[in-house]
């Protein structure tokens, strides 16, 4: 269980200071809701022109249920959970190597846990901030300016305005992260593998309701079945960092093909989705990881500071676990932000590097083994029934 927020000795904040937040996915969304809660006036501002609809869904378990819980959100995640899916780990045959039954109810679970689309978790958060703080699209910031009592921030389009607090939750490739910490500081670690992801709303690559996941060394081919889509993706290993570039879906595209071109199983039909459309999602598998997660009165929540890789599966939950957590520690320290902050990231650090540990070893080995060595012991504690997720 998360802890439980302390009684407030002193006041949490200068009568009505505001904060900004940069990003409206889930860790902005969940910072804001705890900054509006604490008595803050909040902004919000996301270079996008609305919140980022699209992608797959999120797992929700452990302590996020707590904090959801506490936001007074989880009936509603539980309302639009999906079923429980069976896991299938298949050869070039479509033969089953091993299965994970998915789960007849949440209650026969061992430990809570849902799954629920992206876009309903946002609509959620959203609607819980919504009328309450302020929200400004296509906007971002260009300059921090760290001040005796706050931040002096200059937005892109010119304006600005002053901060008692600045909250980074922009994602892996932070641009608050960027400003705050120096632009020759990416903190990225690199776990060896490059993905692809595509939501298609085609239903007829494999039941609902299922995962199936189809390796060979160093290649791995995925498919999440679901009532209403189904979730395509490709992963690959590869020695170092590869130069392409971001905003080049042709180039992405071929990068797929020439690793996946000629392999079995349902590959080739997943492949005709793959240049279909440029909408899709191809990035490194990546982490970073910081030795601190604020700078003065900056702080970074969820991908920003500490991001954990798809891998790990838990990018959402961790950004509503960081959002929850800094929210603690600012109503037990009231105005002082540099012990709160400190605090927040003594405190979350341990989970994090867990996280992030299991998922650059197990977590690769298990989704995209990197040799035949690797593959045959996945297989073999698959048969065995030894293998844990």
């Amino acid at each position: 269980m998360t802890e439980q927020p302390y009684p407030v000795e002193q006041p949490v904040h200068r009568a009505g200071a505001a904060v900004l937040v940069s990003g409206a996915s889930f860790a902005g969304l969940a910072t804001a809701y705890w900054m509006n809660r604490l008595g803050y006036r909040v902004t919000v501002v996301e270079v996008a022109s609305g919140l980022r609809k699209g992608g797959t869904p999120v797992d929700i378990e452990g302590e996020t249920i707590d904090m959801l819980t506490r936001m007074g959100m989880i009936d509603a995640v539980r309302a639009k959970a999906l079923p429980p899916r069976g896991l299938e780990f298949k050869d070039a045959g479509d033969a089953t190597v091993g299965t994970f039954d998915g789960y007849p109810d949440a209650a026969a679970a061992v430990d809570e846990r849902y799954e629920i689309h992206r876009d309903d978790l946002l609509a959620i958060l959203f609607a819980s901030v919504e009328g309450a703080i302020e929200i400004l699209f296509e906007q971002s910031i260009a300059q921090l300016e760290e001040m005796p009592d706050g931040v002096a921030v200059t937005f892109r389009d010119g304006s600005r305005a002053d901060y008692a607090l600045v909250f980074g939750c922009d994602g892996m490739r932070s641009n608050t992260r960027r400003l705050a910490f120096g632009p020759g500081e990416d903190f990225s670690y690199f776990m060896g593998g490059y993905f692809y992801i595509k939501v298609v709303p085609t239903t007829d690559l494999l039941p609902a309701n299922l995962t199936q996941i189809f390796s060979v060394p160093g290649r791995t081919a995925m498919l999440n079945g679901y009532e209403d889509q189904t979730d395509i993706a490709f992963a690959f290993r590869a020695d170092g960092e590869v130069d392409y570039g971001h905003r080049d879906r042709a180039q992405q595209r071929r990068m797929i093909h020439d690793h996946f071109d000629g392999l079995g199983w349902k590959v080739p039909a997943m492949l005709e989705h793959v240049d279909a459309d440029d909408d899709f999602y191809f990035d490194k598998v990546n982490q970073i990881r910081m030795p601190a997660w604020s700078n003065g009165r900056v702080a970074l929540v969820g991908d920003a500071g500490y991001c954990v890789s798809p891998v790990a599966g838990m990018g959402g939950s961790m950004a509503i676990i960081g959002a929850g957590r800094v929210a603690d520690a600012l109503q037990r320290h009231g105005v002082d932000h540099a012990t709160a902050f400190r605090e927040y990231h003594d405190k979350l650090r341990p989970f994090v590097e867990a996280v992030q540990e299991k998922a650059a070893s197990d977590g690769m080995a298990l989704l995209f083994p990197s040799s035949d060595a690797e593959l045959a012991e996945r297989d073999h504690q698959l048969r065995e029934g030894t293998l844990a997720l």
